[in-house]
Order: structure tokens, then C-alpha cells, then sequence
């Protein structure tokens, strides 16, 4: 994560619900591109691509962001062709820097832009 230790605290802003706009995704078995949602709250993220599932943390500061992801396993009798490490983990987790207004939230990364979308709020954790 971010050098110089962990942050007390996330920039407000960036606490919501946030669905991906661009890069499109590949298409999956359907034929249709799935639905990527993150949460970022409280330094933890969540997240789903499709059918599978993402978690991790994150720490932000000014403009710098930190972000560590990764797949969840599908559950028992479930099966999601989505459940694996897949490229846009790995460019969730090369971000470095943010921008963030009331409806978008943009992530940079030395080769990538994510655009996402707010589609909702969420309530921050009280210590």
C-alpha cells in the first residue's frame, strides 16, 4: 500500500458505490459485457464482475491512490466463469492516482484510465 503508513482516514468523496463506464469489458459466454461494481468504503473495497466477486483495501491521499484486489473464490454450487484473476484486477490494483467528482470517479494507472460512475452512497463506519 502507500508508503509513510496507513491513513486515519478516506476522502469522503471517494466512499460510494461506483459502476464501470470505460474501458468496456470483453464479453463474456452470453455474448453481453458484464456489470462491474465497486464499493469503497472505510479503507475496504468490494466488488462484483459479473457473476464473481472481488475484495481488498485501499488508502488514498490528495491524489494518490492504493488499491489491493482480488477474486473471491465462487461458492460451493455455484459456477461463474468470472472467478478468476482477470486484467481488470490487475488494473484495479495498478492505479496510482485519482480524480473525483460528485458523479464520476476516475482511476489512473500508468497505462490505463477506469471511468466508473456513482450509482449510490454509502454510510460511513463510526469508530
Amino acid at each position: 500500500m502507500m508508503s509513510g503508513g496507513s491513513l486515519a482516514s478516506v476522502p469522503a468523496p471517494l466512499i460510494g458505490i461506483w459502476q464501470l463506464e470505460a474501458p468496456a469489458q470483453p464479453a463474456g459466454p452470453s455474448g453481453a459485457a458484464p456489470t462491474v461494481q465497486l464499493t469503497l468504503s472505510s479503507g475496504a473495497l468490494r466488488g462484483a464482475y459479473g457473476c464473481g466477486r472481488f475484495s481488498g483495501r485501499f488508502e488514498a491521499s490528495g491524489h494518490r491512490v492504493a488499491l489491493s484486489a482480488s477474486m473471491l473464490p465462487p461458492a460451493p454450487n455455484e459456477r461463474c466463469t468470472f472467478a478468476m484473476e482477470l486484467p481488470f484486477i490487475h488494473e484495479l490494483n495498478a492505479s496510482t492516482r485519482y480524480v473525483v467528482s460528485r458523479d464520476h470517479l476516475l482511476l489512473f494507472s500508468g497505462k490505463q484510465r477506469l471511468t466508473f460512475r456513482r450509482i449510490g452512497f454509502v454510510t460511513p463506519e463510526r469508530n
